[in-house]
Formats: structure tokens, sequence, C-alpha cells
């Protein structure tokens, strides 16, 4: 298991299988790569299986949340196409499995 925290709140965590997260992670690092400080973070997170986003600086905090939720909102809408179709698992239950488990992730998202 793997979790991405908005806040202290355990109820208000977005806890999925390890594989969910490292792919939203790699799929918000598709659309931000020249950002090297929040890929550093998310090499850590996969390391840990998890990030704590409220325990970070507030600034980096709040720019992790943002693009994490415009690559969530792109890819539920088609805007843009996550790799989870090019992974040896991507099949179309995996595929629907990984939607679903985005939409959990914006709705754990703290709204502004």
């Amino acid at each position: 298991m793997a979790a991405i925290a908005f806040s202290k709140d355990p109820g208000k965590g977005w806890v999925v299988a390890g594989w969910v997260m490292r792919q939203i992670l790699d799929d918000v690092m598709s659309q931000h790569s020249h950002d090297s400080e929040m890929a550093a973070a998310f090499a850590l997170a996969k390391q840990t299986s998890g990030i704590s986003v409220y325990a970070l600086e507030p600034e980096f905090a709040a720019r992790i949340t943002n693009v994490i939720k415009e690559t969530v909102t792109g890819i539920l809408s088609g805007r843009i196409r996550s790799a989870i179709h090019q992974q040896p698992y991507g099949d179309a239950r995996t595929v629907e499995q990984y939607l679903e488990a985005l939409r959990e992730l914006l709705r754990a998202i703290p709204r502004a």
C-alpha cells in the first residue's frame, strides 16, 4: 500500500496499491519533467510508499498539490494520456481501476 497525505487527518489521505501511486507520480512528472525538486520528492515517495504533502514547505506543498490535481483532471478528461496504457499490465480492467483511484484522489485533494 502507498499513500498521499494532504493533511494530518488520517481519514483525509489517499491510500492505494503501490503501483497506483507510482503511476500517478510518473504521470505528473511526464507533465513537469523540468522540476527537479518535485522529481526528488517523488523518487523518495516511491521508495517510502508515500508522501506527506502537508509536511512539506508550504509553497512546495501547494505546487505539488496543484500539479497533481491538474494531471488527474487532465487524465480523467482525456486531455492527458496516462502512461498506464504503455504498461504490460495496462489492460482495460487495470486502466479502469486506475481511473477510479484517480477519482478518489481528486476527492482527497483539499479545496483551496
